[in-house]
């Protein structure tokens, strides 16, 4: 993470920190974890002295701030900031020129909102959470493919509390909305739809 994805981060918590000493049911934290399923398809096209293949060669980290809002019966709303650099490895070949290799690096932040209903169990307590999900992305240049800016995330989890902290492992699954302007050139890379992310959230 460069410095000013960093100091995005630390704007962000910042001006949320005065939330924690009110007398309000609120937690402020921070969430990070990895996705468990590439940001790109693996997609290969083939012309006539030409061939282009992209795909994602590693898992992307995760990792912001959040803050939940506690209501009674066991509801709460969270939201998150989350920045996600999503990894984009194009492979082609030109006849007679050889082939070669480029790597990318799409960064977004994720701002998800979701409703959670806790389980009331005495310790763990197992959690479900629904919402809709927004995101940023630094878009490629040219006639290339816009990402979905725009989804719903869905998760399950525990959240276990010792004195002051909160620790909440979760498996959040989003589904973004399909490219838009598909690509015709060369150059023509897809993202997944279905993403599939393991997270933990520690809050106070």
């Amino acid at each position: 993470m460069n410095f000013r994805n960093l100091f995005f981060i630390s704007a962000l918590i910042a001006p949320l920190s005065a939330l924690a000493q009110t007398p309000f049911p609120i937690s402020l934290g921070v969430k990070g974890g990895t996705s468990l399923t590439d940001a790109f398809s693996n997609r290969t096209t083939v012309g006539v002295d030409t061939a282009s293949h992209t795909y994602s060669q590693k898992k992307d980290y995760i990792v912001g701030p959040m803050l939940e809002v506690h209501l009674p019966m066991g509801v709460s709303v969270e939201g998150d900031a989350l920045y996600r650099p999503l990894n984009l490895t194009w492979d082609y070949t030109v006849v007679p020129l050889g082939s070669t290799r480029e790597v990318h690096t799409v960064n977004t932040w994720e701002f998800p909102i979701l409703v959670k209903y806790h389980l009331p169990f005495p310790i763990v307590k197992p959690f479900i959470e629904a919402g809709p999900s927004f995101r940023h992305v630094s878009e490629f240049g040219g006639d290339t493919p816009h990402l979905s800016t725009k989804g719903f995330a869905t998760g399950v989890g525990v959240e276990a509390k010792a004195l002051f902290v909160r620790v909440a492992p979760e498996f959040r699954y989003t589904h973004w909305g399909n490219d838009s302007n598909p690509s015709t050139s060369f150059f023509n890379p897809k993202s997944n739809s279905n993403q599939l992310e393991f997270l933990v959230g520690i809050s106070f």
